[in-house]
């Protein structure tokens, strides 16, 4: 189909930029299955982990975290901090910032690890997007 052919074109594209490809169900990931029963209006399926790891001669990023977008009761959609003592940087501030006044949701968490950045999303959109999106964790990737 179409929608198939997209998403395998994609996918392609984000796998020769180094990223790693990952589907998940909400309801099966034990982090993402507390996030679906606070937010019941988002779907179970649909959600792909596009992580970067960093390279053998990279260091990954300083920070490590999980930030998580929610809608509030007025119908908005914030971003916050999995942990309330983790810490945050300008770029990680200015990533969700933009996606926080863009008001999408496309995306629903942020990941820094020891040695990857990742993002969690609904693949919405096509090369455009998948190029933004990598260089968004070529730039998180050395926070």
């Amino acid at each position: 189909s179409p929608r198939e052919r997209r998403l395998a074109r994609i996918r392609l594209l984000a796998q020769q930029q180094r990223i790693k490809v990952q589907p998940l169900y909400l309801r099966r990931d034990p982090v993402f299955s507390h996030t679906l029963e606070r937010n019941p209006h988002l779907p179970d399926a649909g959600w792909t982990r596009y992580q970067l790891v960093a390279a053998e001669n990279q260091t990954g990023p300083s920070i490590k975290g999980k930030w998580i977008q929610r809608r509030t009761p007025e119908g908005r959609l914030v971003w916050e901090a999995q942990d309330v003592r983790q810490q945050s940087c300008p770029e990680i501030d200015a990533v969700l910032s933009q996606w926080q006044q863009a008001q999408q949701p496309d995306f629903l968490a942020l990941e820094l690890g020891p040695r990857s950045v990742a993002i969690v999303w609904n693949e919405k959109g096509d090369a455009p997007e998948v190029e933004a999106l990598s260089q968004q964790l070529q730039q998180l990737l050395t926070v």
